[in-house]
């Protein structure tokens, strides 16, 4: 199994685990405060982009 992060300009490969073969739920249990965090962190990037791309038309 792989996670991907799809990027207007490219593909990125986020991680791997060639062993699940698609049964991950036993092997990922993310805690409330790790998924507050990457939330937070997923919605600075989106900003940081969303600027980048404003700044770049102009």
């Amino acid at each position: 199994m792989t996670a991907h992060l799809g990027l207007a300009s490219a593909e990125v490969l986020l991680a791997r685990w060639p062993a699940l073969h698609g049964d991950w739920i036993p092997v990922v249990h993310p805690t409330l405060h790790e998924v507050i965090g990457l939330h937070s962190a997923l919605s600075v990037a989106t900003d940081a982009l969303h600027l980048a791309n404003h700044l770049a038309a102009n």
